[in-house]
C-alpha cells in the first residue's frame, strides 16, 4: 500500500484546527476520531487498524486545506478516506497470499497428533469458552458475520468485546498448541 507522507507540523495543526477551536477539545475530538477509525478498520477484518487509521489521517492532514473545503465534518471527511485505503489494504493482502507457495502435504501421523493437541487443549478451556471459541470462528463469510452477531447478543456483548474475548482465547489456543506440539 502506498504510504503517505507525514503532515508537517503547520498541516498537523490546521487538521487539529478543523477538529475543534480549543486545542484541548480539539486533542479530544482527534483522539476520538482516531479511536472510532481503529474500530472502523478492526471491524472489518484488519490486522494492523492502528496503522490504518493512522494512515487516513496522514491522508487527511497532508491535503488538509482541499478537504475542508468539501467536507463540512472532520470524522466524515475521514470516513471517505477509509474505503480508498481498506481498498489498497486488501489488495496488498491479496498480492501476499497469491505470492506465498502452499506447504508441502504434511504426513498424517503429524496431523494426528495436531488434532490431539486440540483437543486436550479444547478440553482445558471451561464449557463457555469453548463454546465461544467453537461458535465465534466456525463459518465462512457471511454465515460467520451473522453467527458473530447472533453470539454477540446472546452473550449480551457489544461485537467489539466478544472480538476482544474470541482474540484472547484464540491466543490462549495458539500458546497451548505450540506448547503440546513443542512437547511431542
Amino acid at each position: 500500500m502506498k504510504r503517505e507522507r507525514h503532515p508537517t507540523p503547520e498541516e498537523f495543526a490546521k487538521l487539529l484546527a478543523w477538529f475543534h477551536s480549543d486545542p484541548d477539545e480539539a486533542a479530544r475530538t482527534f483522539t476520538l476520531t482516531q479511536s472510532r477509525l481503529i474500530r472502523v478498520f478492526a471491524a472489518r477484518g484488519c490486522i494492523d487498524s492502528e496503522s490504518l487509521a493512522d494512515e487516513v489521517v496522514n491522508r487527511v492532514a497532508v491535503r488538509i486545506d482541499m478537504v475542508k473545503t468539501n467536507f463540512s465534518d472532520p470524522f466524515r471527511c475521514c470516513l471517505a478516506f477509509v474505503e480508498n485505503v481498506h481498498r489498497e489494504y486488501r489488495r496488498e493482502e491479496m498480492q501476499q497470499q497469491t505470492a506465498i507457495t502452499p506447504p508441502p502435504p504434511r504426513p498424517s501421523h503429524e496431523l494426528q497428533r495436531e488434532d490431539d493437541c486440540l483437543s486436550d487443549c479444547l478440553a482445558g478451556l471451561t464449557q463457555a469458552e469453548r463454546s465461544l471459541f467453537e461458535h465465534y470462528f466456525q463459518g465462512e463469510k457471511r454465515v460467520r458475520i451473522n453467527g458473530r452477531k447472533k453470539l454477540a447478543e446472546e452473550l449480551l456483548l457489544t461485537a467489539n468485546a466478544l472480538r476482544l474475548r474470541a482474540h484472547h482465547l484464540r491466543k490462549h489456543m495458539l500458546e497451548c498448541m505450540v506448547t503440546c506440539l513443542g512437547e511431542s
